[in-house]
């Protein structure tokens, strides 16, 4: 599993073949206002002595100006090296890169001009040279230059990635602590700036926007707990993408291929149960919207259960009791949270992804006595201590919410829910929704404390790394033979299957294991599998015309078309010396390197290129007449622009090629002012190209650069358009599917744990550590696939609609509900292994004989309540593909009915779900497990509903309804003799 765990096959992740921008803004954390939040980069300070919280405040002086602008622009040393770097590359060698990128338009276009074969091939050697030394001047750079591997993109990664966990600890804190005083069922609108000064009609509309998008009862520190969620999320998948790139290089240093395995492991048990404490907000969001508290746009899902059904009174009640609730938990979970914000600190010091804190000259001696701080050698005993302690009190919380609600133990365990299709009586609604409180108090101290559990791992492993010694020496890393086998032999191969190296079945003990044809290869409906060295020297030969056939061939097609297009003039008598003379050679690259598969990247992209370009004109004039056109004064100021300009290049990923274009075009102007005054005017002009001054050069060249871009646009919408509309239809199908298969999996994982047939997790073959790896797998492509679905959803608004408006929020609400069913889907799983731990060293203050005897009773009593199933299954995959296909939905689909698991317990055993049982760590993923059920069938009506919008259902009833006023207009007319005569 450390070879491949959160590793997905590389043939599946186009977008993800080279390492990204290895600064990833890990240090300020941006919140939903784009307000830098400065709290991450501090140690928490605040420890618990005698029951009481103090605050170490430390006296710091307030930071410059400059460094706060540097904060806000997130521009650390690491960024400003990279810069460095990129802009050395092009000032040494700029000659080399500019006959590099247009090798082989120039040949093709030159070429006629040269009366004699060996002229011609002067040019080819020529450029071939300028090819090679351009490849060499950029792999000195990168080697030499402030040299960056791979690893050290996901070591930077990394780095960000604890800082985004402390950001989400923080934000999830405050969330929690406003839930004491404000009305999380329908908050008052948050007091700011935009709300002070409604006659700003700028802001005030910006604010009504945004607005528009939020849920009705979501306030200002939920929607920053879904930011800064949000990003680690979108982290988590560029992480997942670049692990393989980490792990396949040689290199010197500390931590090898399976030790950035395990980092990724550990990070991915911290992110499940955050992602589970953040939907809090999400459930308050629906029990308002059930309760008909808020009044949400187009929503058909405001009807309340009927134990639900309660009034204003109800809602005001049910607030103070939350923030009564809040109250109560305030200090333990400020405590923890504390607790757990240095623990991910000092697992970040400890393996070097964080940098030590400079020491103090003043240091409370008494204090450090007492206390153990982040990077100290017992700090792990400090945090174990927090969290037995937070655990052992949670009885206390929840006594303390029963006084509050005055319910007893004994009237609480006489309550019970009546059986399915009787009526409720006011106890027995009381009581479910009670229980519903039940379940959302254990449902996030069970997560909050499964975070501090994942912390904990994290930090032994850190400290068993230190104490084994691999962190306190480099040394040379080799990549593992059958890493390197498996990556070479995975070269150009589709992916086929969840899981490529699974064979058809596995010993576990005594018992043969048949695993279900999920692991086998995905089959072709038009070939069956290859039986003979004929038929796969056949299936071999089919690869030809599978890539000739695909997307990306025809897309390459459109570009050769494209760039023919421009390129036809300098192949025609009359308009050769036109293509020469005017430099049309520029257009083609133009087009050869800036189009895009999508109408909408390509508007965007002309227009970026064009005001890049337009830029690059400006400054081009700037730094040669800022000099007074002196050489040296030229080429330093050329760097120091290129230089600036890499911030934007390294910082803004999505607009790269703009950027590309922009820096390139500048060196192109400068280079040749500078050749020019080194050859003179007669050779710069003995290809037959004018000499132009640069404020005629750079004019021409925004030309060159509007004209390709807008050839290139044409392209991408001639003979038919490639829309990112149409690329979010198919991704957003994809990823239905991909999630079908993950609740199939997440099925048989909890069936597994109920029936105790995982085997041993250690094992490879074994079905538990199979089905972990499939589970792994998917999520992982999960977290790639979303944030394309969101940069497609971006592109689509510059697309230009003709016809209907493009159903923009209906796409939205699905990939809301998709990501909802995928987080819940990870909690189910996530929660149910507490089912199976029998780690006695993380529940001291239950029995385990007690605590195996209550997990036996729930579990077989679970495996006949079944609580998730295969109809969810079914439906997915019936939503893809009318997705993907763009056909209806079938009529009157069959949703599985709503969980009700308490109520299907109590029916088989009264006592299941008694107080008493509060303190059972299986209690607490009961109640996840409830409450986790309870949304994703909530979700999935939600999205069979948005589906249904979208694509439309095969439905050909119809109902005919005749008023009064029209029988008696039919009856005179026929009475009068009017009508049709037989």
């Amino acid at each position: 599993m450390a070879d491949d765990a959160g590793a997905s096959t590389e043939s599946d992740v186009t977008e993800n073949r080279k390492p990204r921008d290895p600064e990833i803004e890990h240090s300020p954390v941006k919140g939903v206002n784009g307000k830098v939040e400065e709290e991450v980069q501090g140690s928490n300070t605040e420890r618990v002595q005698s029951s009481k919280i103090v605050v170490k405040k430390d006296d710091e002086k307030k930071p410059s100006k400059i460094k706060e602008m540097w904060g806000k622009l997130e521009l650390d040393m690491g960024t400003v090296m990279m810069m460095f770097k990129g802009s050395l590359a092009p000032v040494i060698g700029k000659r080399a890169q500019v006959t590099g990128f247009i090798f082989t338009n120039v040949a093709f276009t030159y070429g006629p001009l040269f009366p004699t074969i060996a002229a011609g091939e002067a040019l080819i050697k020529q450029l071939l040279e300028g090819f090679l030394t351009a490849f060499a001047i950029s792999t000195g750079v990168s080697l030499f230059i402030i040299p960056v591997s791979s690893r050290t993109v996901v070591f930077k990664e990394q780095t960000g990635y604890i800082q985004l966990i402390r950001a989400t600890i923080k934000a999830q804190t405050k969330y929690l602590q406003s839930l004491e005083t404000s009305d999380m069922f329908a908050p008052k609108e948050p007091a700011g700036d935009d709300r002070e000064k409604p006659d700003d009609g700028k802001k005030g509309k910006k604010s009504k926007k945004g607005d528009d998008k939020s849920h009705p009862a979501a306030n200002a520190q939920a929607m920053a707990l879904k930011a800064n969620l949000a990003a680690l999320t979108g982290l988590h998948g560029k992480l997942h993408g670049d692990m393989s790139f980490g792990k396949r290089e040689t290199a010197w240093g500390k931590l090898d291929a399976k030790d950035i395995d395990e980092i990724f492991t550990l990070f991915r048990a911290i992110l499940v149960p955050l992602i589970g404490m953040s939907t809090i907000t999400d459930i308050f969001e629906r029990i308002a919207e059930r309760r008909g508290w808020v009044e949400v746009p187009n929503s058909k899902f405001d009807r309340a259960e009927s134990w639900e059904a309660c009034g204003t009174e109800a809602k005001e009640k049910e607030k103070k009791t939350w923030n009564e609730i809040m109250k109560t938990l305030h200090e333990p979970f400020e405590v923890v949270t504390a607790a757990m914000d240095e623990g991910i600190e000092h697992a970040g010091l400890l393996l070097e992804l964080i940098p030590k804190p400079k020491g103090k000259k003043e240091e409370d001696v008494e204090e450090k006595a007492d206390c153990s701080k982040p990077g100290d050698k017992d700090f792990a005993k400090y945090l174990d201590k927090k969290m037995l302690d937070f655990y052992s009190k949670r009885g206390e919380a929840l006594k303390t919410w029963a006084r509050q609600k005055g319910i007893s133990e004994s009237q609480f365990n006489a309550t019970k829910s009546p059986a399915r299709g009787e009526d409720w009586t006011p106890d027995e609604a009381q009581h479910r929704r009670d229980q519903q409180q039940l379940y959302l108090i254990l449902y996030l101290e069970h997560l909050l404390y499964s975070t501090g559990i994942a912390i904990s791992n994290l930090i032994k492993f850190a400290n068993r790394k230190v104490e084994e010694g691999t962190m306190s020496k480099n040394r040379f890393i080799f990549p593992g033979k059958r890493r390197l086998k498996k990556w070479i032999m995975n070269i150009g191969r589709e992916d086929t299957t969840i899981d490529t190296e699974s064979p058809d079945s596995a010993e576990a003990g005594t018992n043969t294991v048949y695993m279900g044809s999920g692991f086998n290869p995905k089959k072709d409906p038009e070939h069956l599998p290859p039986q003979t060295a004929w038929q796969h020297f056949g299936n071999g030969l089919r690869t030809i015309p599978h890539f000739l056939g695909s997307a990306e061939s025809a897309f390459g097609f459109r570009v050769a078309c494209a760039t023919l297009t421009v390129g036809i003039v300098a192949f025609l008598e009359d308009t050769q010396t036109f293509f020469i003379e005017q430099r049309l050679v520029w257009a083609m690259i133009i087009i050869a390197i800036g189009m895009s598969m999508t109408s909408g990247q390509s508007i965007f992209g002309f227009i970026g290129r064009v005001v890049g370009t337009a830029f690059a004109m400006v400054f081009s004039i700037v730094i040669w007449y800022i000099v007074d056109q002196k050489t040296p004064g030229v080429i330093v100021m050329l760097w120091l622009f290129v230089f600036l300009e890499m911030y934007f290049f390294i910082k803004f990923q999505r607009l790269i090629g703009i950027f590309l274009v922009a820096i390139i075009t500048q060196i192109l102007i400068i280079g040749y002012e500078l050749q020019v005054r080194k050859i003179g005017i007669a050779a710069a002009s003995s290809s037959g190209q004018p000499y132009y001054p640069i404020y005629e050069l750079a004019p021409y060249r925004l030309a060159c650069v509007a004209g390709g871009s807008f050839v290139a646009f044409i392209w991408t919408i001639f003979p038919y358009p490639l829309t990112d509309r149409s690329w979010l239809r198919k991704d957003l199908g994809s990823t239905l599917y991909l999630l079908a298969n993950y609740y199939s999996i997440i099925h048989s994982t909890v069936g597994a744990r109920m029936h105790d047939t995982e085997g041993d997790p250690s094992l490879k073959t074994s079905p538990g550590r199979r089905l972990e790896k499939a589970r792994h797998n998917i999520f992982g492509k999960l977290l790639l696939l979303l944030p394309s679905l969101k940069q497609h959803a971006d592109f689509q608004k510059f697309e230009l609609s003709i016809g209907g408006k493009f159903p923009g929020p209906t796409y939205d609400a699905i990939i809301l509900r998709a990501t909802g069913i995928m987080n819940y889907l990870t909690l189910m799983s996530y929660a149910t292994n507490a089912w199976v731990n029998d780690d006695g060293a993380l529940y001291l203050n239950t029995r385990s004989e007690r605590r195996s005897e209550w997990l036996d009773a729930l579990s077989a009593l679970v495996d006949i309540v079944r609580p998730t199933s295969h109809g969810v299954t079914s439906i997915l995959s019936l939503l893809s593909a009318s997705v993907t296909q763009g056909s209806a939905l079938p009529p009157f689909i069959q949703l599985p009915e709503p969980y009700d698991l308490s109520r299907r317990l109590e029916a088989l055993d009264k006592g299941i779900l008694d107080a008493r049982h509060i303190e059972e760590p299986g209690y607490s993923a009961y109640a996840v497990l409830q409450v986790c059920s309870s949304l994703v069938m909530d979700d999935l009506a939600r999205l069979v509903d948005h589906v249904k919008d979208l694509v439309g259902e095969t439905d050909f009833s119809f109902k005919v309804s005749m008023s009064e006023s029209n029988m008696d207009s039919t009856a005179s007319e026929r009475s009068s003799g009017k009508g049709k005569k037989d």
